[in-house]
């Protein structure tokens, strides 16, 4: 389904000049975000107040081929572009956003996703996303070399990174990776075909786990190990350096403006963790719930800390940040309202949730459909539904849903806490779950930690920030409206969540 936001009556926005590598700034220009989603391609048309002015969305397909006893998943990259096109055409046609309204944009995508193109620059194959786990097959062989590659890369090796990735294709399908002209990540191979640039950032980089993070370069032991090279890999820029314009067929295909300027753009979880300059909260930490959980810590500068990830933020004073994700947070609330509960909408799964009291009268949902990363890294571990009886109803059932990832967040929560000594005070909630307030309640209940929930949160938007600070140098300041909503946690029930959270992880170690 397409959701587009009402049409706003927007006048033409014309092409400003350079001034000293940046375009002189003007109030009505226009920036738009792109985020391909796990699940879902997002787009955002954003003032340079940061206020939306449309936003539209579609479904991705993923594919789950038969391959060996793991969870797979592949995306076909062509899909992407047919379904960017369809977004601009409804964009275009059904508000009063024009394409030459559209100043400059920015595209973000999840890491660990590598787009095989050949000299013609088009996929080899389908891509595989960041949630496959074949090849653990494969990880002894990376294993034996873990401290080489955690010494340049920063992360120990791990089956749903790209290394292994590339690794598991040099072993299983030797013809693609032969045929590899250029390795592109998901959000730098849509820009190119929107702009005919090849290139990528430091964030993505980091994510294929080929860069020696340390002089952020290409590193030749780690592409050795994966079983490509150096040139078979494109430039690192910074996330704000421009990328150049739209060309000429692809302002034709997806009816773009040729004056758009596009900027090089950077991975999801960096994008998500921009604000506009008006939001000034002091949370030390950020939690994602998107089709991946993920909680968040910024530190100062780089650092090895495994199993935790450490990217760069899009902004260079802004430092590095910490982050551990799990496969499937929303991913696993659709799989229970379409499979279980008979492909309720959203809004009926939350007000059936809210029906149910806390603890949903004993049943407990283990989100784990895809094996799982954090903290547990266990490809072989299976989800469950359990705790049901005769009085069991669909309202607790969703109320569960809402709680098992909420005890998985806290699993990784405390465990980051753990590998860091320190302790997050409050949290930024992040992501499209955010917007449920029943949910946000419940992980401030279970995590017993203050939530703040801040209005546009998603990686879209944050691409839209991006673009807008890269093309003028200014981040948007939030319209006045814009409040950040808070949610306290319930104390009286901090015993009650603690003893249903021991039980959550006694009941996980029989799921493998």
């Amino acid at each position: 389904m397409l959701l587009l936001a009402a049409p706003f009556l927007l006048p033409p926005i014309p092409f400003s000049a350079v001034l000293s590598g940046l375009f002189l700034y003007d109030a009505a220009m226009l920036f738009l975000g792109i985020d391909l989603g796990a699940s879902a391609l997002k787009l955002i048309v954003i003032d340079a107040k940061g206020s939306p002015m449309a936003h539209i969305a579609a479904p991705i397909a993923t594919l789950s081929p038969a391959v060996g006893t793991f969870a797979t998943a592949e995306q076909d990259p062509k899909l992407w572009l047919i379904t960017l096109e369809t977004l601009l055409d409804n964009l275009f046609t059904n508000s009063a956003v024009k394409p030459e309204d559209i100043t400059a944009l920015s595209i973000t995508a999840g890491t660990h996703i590598a787009v095989l193109c050949d000299r013609d620059m088009q996929p080899l194959r389908n891509a595989i996303m960041w949630s496959d786990q074949r090849a653990a097959s494969i990880m002894p062989k990376l294993l034996a070399a873990q401290d080489k590659i955690l010494a340049e890369s920063l992360h120990a090796p791990n089956p749903t990174w790209t290394l292994a990735h590339l690794a598991w294709l040099t072993e299983n399908d030797p013809d693609a990776i032969s045929k590899t002209h250029m390795i592109l990540p998901a959000k730098d191979w849509l820009r190119y075909c929107l702009t005919g640039h090849i290139g990528t950032d430091l964030s993505d980089a980091i994510g294929l786990q080929l860069v020696n993070a340390h002089i952020e370069e290409w590193s030749a032991t780690l592409c050795d190990l994966s079983g490509v090279n150096a040139s078979q890999l494109p430039e690192i820029a910074d996330s704000k350096d421009y990328a150049g314009q739209i060309s000429e067929s692809a302002a034709q295909r997806f009816k773009l403006s040729p004056k758009t300027a596009v900027y090089t753009g950077a991975i999801d979880t960096s994008t998500e963790l921009l604000r506009p300059s008006d939001y000034k909260s002091d949370a030390p930490a950020s939690i994602k719930l998107a089709s991946a959980g993920v909680v968040y810590m910024s530190v100062p500068d780089k650092t090895t800390l495994p199993p935790l990830s450490c990217y760069p933020h899009c902004t260079a004073s802004d430092g590095w940040y910490l982050a551990s994700g799990m496969n499937s947070c929303t991913t696993a609330l659709d799989w229970l309202r379409k499979e279980v509960l008979s492909d309720i909408s959203l809004q009926a799964f939350n007000e059936c949730a809210a029906k149910a009291p806390a603890g949903a009268k004993g049943v407990v949902f283990h989100p784990y459909l895809m094996g799982e990363r954090a903290p547990h890294w266990n490809p072989d571990l299976t989800a469950s539904l359990s705790g049901m009886s005769r009085e069991t109803d669909k309202s607790d059932i969703a109320r569960a849903g809402f709680e098992g990832i909420a005890f998985a967040i806290r699993d990784i929560k405390e465990n980051m806490e753990m590998l860091t000594g320190k302790t997050a005070e409050t949290f930024k909630l992040l992501g499209g779950g955010a917007k449920s307030r029943l949910w946000s309640q419940i992980i401030a209940d279970i995590l017993q930690t203050p939530i703040h929930v801040q209005p546009n949160s998603d990686a879209a938007y944050g691409a839209g920030l991006l673009a807008c600070l890269a093309h003028t140098g200014q981040m948007p300041s939030a319209a006045p409206n814009d409040a950040i909503m808070t949610f306290e946690p319930d104390t009286s029930l901090a015993t009650f969540y603690a003893e249903k959270h021991a039980e959550f992880n006694l009941l996980r170690q029989k799921l493998s």
